[in-house]
This record gives structure tokens, sequence and C-alpha cells, in this order.
């Protein structure tokens, strides 16, 4: 089988938080969101055979080892050096533009004993549902880009239509359980407070809607310019905390600073590094 893929990020702590992560990045992506930091994977074409990414679970599960016993200092070295890694996460694009390769990648997870995550717009509703349904995904991280209102989330995405689907794909996730958290990008221009607003409430109404719900957090993310966008001042993260406890009553909120990440291109992959990426 053949993997359009972006790039890997073969060590990452920042993609799930509380687990070091292997991350694909699926090539291709339905949406136009005017700040996308992976614009150069909304579309084109790098196939790999979805072996070479079997090899590189294989070589991120690899430790250190030898047939010598080690002390116990030298035990807490190697696993400073290099955290151990125990899950892989998809991200893109859009990985259920793939929705054939997100399913073997994720069952090649499961063979190897990760936990599985996928970062997702939602946009695809039907194609979450079977995963899920198939048990292959054990966490959901869903952008959500503004209120689900069809005019703003049009703007948000470059895209008509999408926040139905997307409404679709987080009511399958609450009603699921799936642990999931929800991850809401604040640029200088949008989403307006009040957006974030409705946001919170929509998911508070969902959580009282499906009991058995697994939504851990609601994310408030902060926007930075992407490469060869024009500059701007990204919004604080004062002003970001300050959003979130007019909120934080409705539903468990965080604020994050805008991970960085060194990608690792696709037309790299044969000279992949072991080593993992630095959050500054």
């Amino acid at each position: 089988m053949m993997v359009n893929l972006g790039g890997i990020v073969p060590l990452s702590t920042i993609d799930w938080i509380g687990r070091a992560a292997i991350v694909i990045f699926l090539r291709g992506c339905p949406l136009r969101c005017p700040h996308c930091h992976n614009r150069e994977l909304q579309e084109g074409s790098s196939p790999v055979d979805i072996s070479l990414l079997q090899k590189e679970m294989e070589k991120s599960l690899a430790m250190e080892c030898s047939s010598d016993q080690i002390t116990l200092d030298e035990a807490i070295r190697r696993a400073t050096v290099k955290p151990f890694v125990s899950s892989l996460v998809l991200s893109g694009g859009e990985p259920l533009m793939q929705p054939q390769q997100s399913a073997t990648l994720l069952k090649l997870a499961k063979k190897y004993h990760l936990k599985t995550g996928l970062e997702t717009s939602g946009y695809y509703p039907e194609r979450l549902r079977n995963l899920l349904d198939e048990k292959l995904v054990d966490k959901i991280f869903l952008d959500l880009k503004d209120a689900l209102l069809e005019h703003d989330y049009a703007r948000a995405t470059g895209r008509s239509g999408a926040a139905k689907q997307v409404l679709q794909s987080l009511r399958i996730c609450m009603a699921s359980g799936i642990p999931l958290d929800v991850r809401t990008t604040i640029f200088p221009e949008m989403p307006a407070t009040s957006s974030v607003i409705d946001i919170a409430k929509m998911l508070s109404e969902l959580e009282k809607e499906y009991p058995e719900h697994g939504l851990e957090f609601l994310i408030l993310q902060q926007g930075r310019p992407c490469q060869g966008e024009s500059h701007f001042e990204p919004v604080s993260l004062d002003e970001l905390k300050a959003v979130a406890m007019m909120i934080e009553e409705m539903v468990a909120v965080k604020v994050r600073a805008a991970p960085k990440r060194e990608l690792e291109r696709a037309e790299n992959c044969q000279a992949w590094p072991q080593e993992g990426e630095i959050e500054d």
C-alpha cells in the first residue's frame, strides 16, 4: 500500500501531552484555512510504501541496548536522552483524506502496543465513525476553527459547508465516549471572543446531551504567522488566559503557546533522524 506522505516527527512530546509520540503527517486537505501552518501539505504527491513507515515505527520504538547490564544512572540517562515512544499520532493535512492508509497505520501501531491518536478537522464524519467503530483510535484531537455557524466557519476554513460536517464529527466523538481534546487556535482577527464563548456553550450543552462523553479539554492555542505569511503580533498568552477565565465554568479549558516543530519531509525519508524535536 502506498501512502501520500507529508512528513514525520520521529519523537514528539507536544502533540499528545503526557506521551512521547511518533507523528506521521499525511498529505492532502479539503480545507484552505488562511493561517494554515502545513499549507504545503494541502496538495501534492509524495508516495512512499507503507512498509517504510512501519520501519520508522520500529526505529522509534527501538531502545539503545546491549547484552551487558547497565547501571541505574545509565538507564536514567538513556530515558532522558530519548523518552520511550508510547504512541502514534496521525496528522496532516487531513489524515482522513486517506482513510485506508490511516486505518492500516493505526492497526500497525496497535500491533506494536502503541496508543493511537488522530488529529482531524472533522471534515469526514463517516470515516471518523468507521475508525472508532473498529476501535483503532485511543484519543481524538479535533481542530475547531470557529463557532459552528456556516458563515464564520466558511471564512475560517476557506470552504463552505464544513460546519455541519464538523458538528457531526463532534457528536460522533461525544457519543462514543472516546477521550477528546478540542483545539481552537486564536488569531488576532478570528475567532472573536464571542465565538470562543459560543464554542464553550456548545461543548457544555453537548456534555449534558452525552453524559458518557470523553471530552477532556477545550484548548485555546496561540496562533502565529505561518511561513511566508505577513508578520502579525500573536494574541498574548495573558489575553488567552483572560478568555479562558470567561468560560472556565462552562467547560474545562487550557491555554497553550503555539508549538514549534521540525518536520522531516517525505522527500528526506531515507535519512530520517533518530532524535526527536526539541520544544522551545
